[in-house]
């Protein structure tokens, strides 16, 4: 799924946020935006996703049935197992519960968090339930996954195996955005950056070519 934005500018409550960024997202690809907080990439990902509807400029249309957009602070499943949450990303659709449970546990393998399949949601660490989350989005079988700080307080090793995972995914047939602030992490792992600051985009391209940029 290619996208393209041109000339977006948001302003929220006279407050502008975005000031004429324009850019690309290939298909199959897993492209970070970073920046600095205040920067605008929240509201960049929430207008990507159709979450925002009061803005100048030109978005791809994504159809919503074409999307997975996991915003900041997920409220966490009080009683559901970690199993029952992924399950549910195939609410609606045409499977049988056989078929949603085999599904399932296909998705927990592959996100690496099957052997806490029966563990309350609650009880899983941070980056347990962001693997979870995304074993939750790949369940809703759309093509493009957005993301918003998925992982801002998980242990180095915990971060590059999510990292890995989601490069995999762009392999897999998937277009991934994800904010992060792990600009390490971004530039070992993504396909391309885009950075933001102050409202404007100061940087799109290969991860080998921003760190010339920021140098």
């Amino acid at each position: 799924m290619n996208i393209t934005v041109q000339n977006l500018s948001i302003a929220i409550s006279g407050v502008v946020i975005l000031d004429d960024v324009s850019f690309q997202i290939p298909d199959q690809s897993f492209t970070c935006l970073i920046g600095p907080n205040g920067s605008g990439k929240s509201t960049l990902v929430r207008a990507l996703a159709g979450d925002l509807d009061e803005y100048s400029g030109v978005i791809s249309k994504v159809k919503v049935n074409e999307l997975s957009y996991l915003p900041q602070n997920l409220a966490v499943p009080p009683f559901l197992s970690v199993s029952e949450v992924v399950q549910t990303g195939f609410y609606g659709h045409s499977l049988s519960n056989k078929d949603k449970q085999l599904a399932t546990a296909e998705l927990l393998v592959r996100c690496g968090v099957d052997k806490i399949s029966g563990l309350r949601f609650a009880d899983a660490s941070a980056g347990e339930q962001q693997r979870a989350w995304l074993a939750f989005a790949l369940a809703q079988s759309k093509d493009l996954v957005i993301m918003d700080e998925p992982l801002s307080s998980v242990d180095l090793a915990s971060r590059k195996a999510f990292y890995q995972l989601l490069r995999d995914m762009s392999g897999n047939g998937k277009t991934l955005v994800i904010v992060t602030h792990d600009v390490d992490m971004a530039m070992n792992y993504s396909h391309r950056i885009i950075c933001l600051d102050g409202g404007h985009k100061v940087f799109e391209g290969h991860p080998s070519l921003f760190q010339g940029f920021s140098s």
